[in-house]
């Protein structure tokens, strides 16, 4: 055979190769339309082949279905059943149909390639399975309660002496969730049937006996009560709202407490109801009216313990519930109550209602326990002003008082620190003025015989009027 008719030969068979090679890859790789998966993908046991993206979401929705069937546990000779539909297991469904849909269409022509032979090999995925792990530990501290021992934590107790006792904590034993979750998921994707077994582990408590000793509280510091009228019910509920959030609170050393962080916001999603508060000089009803006893109550308790105020500021008029100088109000975002655990050892705060009464007590340790008398007094007085207005819905000569005058005031205090009977401190309170309110009164202009309306009736009626002298916020 000559050369000429070798290249022919030659030039004729390559392409017929490479025809014959793309036809044998072409018969091994799997083909479909681009909105549909590949044959031969599976997602555990569900033959995804040729479902489009809606399809797909059905077939792993009753994917997600089967797994929610109950599973079985067990430890040493005790079995249980776990409901899977109660611990929230879902599998991703979106996630899961993408990326089924996109095998041997992304990437390099390569990478496509191999996907699309694999996938006419068989490729069967593994879909990721979620469960809550909250409600998982939750069924499962109920269901196997008879072998369990939660952990105890070390804590105080204060007895009716007011003396300090550590109460002290345990480890416990608990189902090792973690490796729970990882058994069952992989139970559910290998479709083992046997009952899993629970695997135990100890838990030592959050705090110890040795981290309570170390706190070094074993003393009351100081201890303050005010009053309230538990018939006046949204106040009282908020009174013993904003006293709960602070009862139980520990001030490490060195620490400074803000009244309005411990506490929160005052909203009917945190618990509070409407009460009368001072606005502008005014009482209105707003939400939280209350909070601020809880407050005033605190800063006394604070002054009582020797223990540093950083930020107090006293209402605009004077409250009954408290000798005049020493209240502190507070408004979320705004005005804030701060003390600074200024000794060397952790505090503990017990604050509870009783009857008509908030007491709040600051635990400590003794060596910084002093004796304390707080003195406060009036330093100066003003007077209201009468404000006269006309009014021609009032009769000429008729005069009608709007809102009672009451005097102002500007007092200040003395905190005086004792130890062993020996004074070691006298500290200055701060300064509080409170307005004067000005007392308005509506002159009657309507000249005789003129038709009036109905006069509104006045701002400042009996029950106001009770209220401001015995004002309760």
């Amino acid at each position: 055979m000559g050369p000429k008719r070798k290249k022919l030969l030659a030039f004729i068979s390559l392409p017929v190769i490479m025809m014959t090679v793309a036809v044998f890859l072409a018969a091994h790789m799997s083909f479909a339309p681009q909105d549909k998966i590949l044959p031969g993908i599976c997602i555990h046991n569900i033959d995804m082949s040729m479902l489009g993206y809606e399809q797909a979401m059905d077939s792993l929705k009753k994917l997600e279905q089967q797994y929610q069937k109950p599973i079985k546990v067990k430890y040493k000779d005790l079995l249980w059943v776990l409901p899977m539909d109660q611990v929230g297991l879902k599998i991703d469904c979106e996630k899961e149909a993408r990326r089924a849909l996109v095998i041997g269409r992304q990437g390099s022509l390569w990478q496509q390639f191999l996907e699309r032979r694999q996938a006419f090999q068989g490729i069967r995925l593994k879909p990721e399975i979620s469960l809550d792990k909250s409600l998982l530990e939750k069924l499962v501290a109920e269901a196997t309660e008879v072998i369990i021992l939660p952990p105890r934590e070390a804590g105080l107790i204060i007895k009716s002496d007011q003396t300090v006792e550590i109460s002290p904590g345990h480890s416990g034993r608990l189902v090792d969730i973690d490796q729970l979750e990882s058994d069952i998921k992989e139970a559910l994707l290998t479709g083992g049937l046997a009952p899993i077994e629970l695997k135990l582990i100890e838990v030592p408590p959050t705090r110890t006996t040795e981290e309570i000793k170390a706190m070094g509280v074993d003393s009351l510091l100081g201890m303050f009560s005010t009053q309230f009228d538990p018939n006046k019910v949204n106040r009282a509920y908020n009174v013993s709202v904003a006293a709960a959030a602070i009862d139980g609170l520990t001030v490490s050393p060195q620490e400074v407490i803000s009244f309005n962080e411990v506490v929160g916001p005052r909203s009917t999603e945190a618990g509070y109801k409407n009460a009368p508060v001072i606005i502008n000089n005014e009482m209105v009803d707003g939400l939280g009216g209350g909070v601020c006893q809880v407050s005033t109550t605190l800063y006394n308790a604070v002054l009582l313990a020797n223990l540093e105020v950083v930020e107090r500021s006293n209402h605009t008029i004077p409250i009954s519930y408290i000798p005049i100088g020493r209240d502190a109000t507070v408004v979320f975002d705004t005005i804030d109550f701060k003390f600074k655990n200024n000794t060397d050892y952790w505090l503990y705060i017990q604050s509870y209602v009783k009857g008509g009464t908030l007491t709040i007590k600051i635990f400590g340790n003794s060596e910084f326990k002093r004796d304390v008398v707080i003195r406060s007094w009036v330093e100066e007085t003003y007077d209201p002003k009468t404000i006269t207005e006309e009014d021609y819905g009032i009769r000429m000569g008729d005069r009608v008082v709007r809102q009672k005058g009451a005097q102002g005031y500007r007092a200040t205090g003395e905190r005086i620190v004792m130890k062993n009977n020996k004074v070691i401190k006298v500290e200055k309170l701060p300064t509080s003025i409170y307005k004067a309110r000005n007392q308005i009164i509506s002159q009657g202009m309507a000249p005789p015989g003129t038709i009036l309306k109905s006069p509104k009736l006045p701002v400042h009626n009996e029950v106001e009027e009770e209220v401001y002298d015995d004002l309760q916020e």
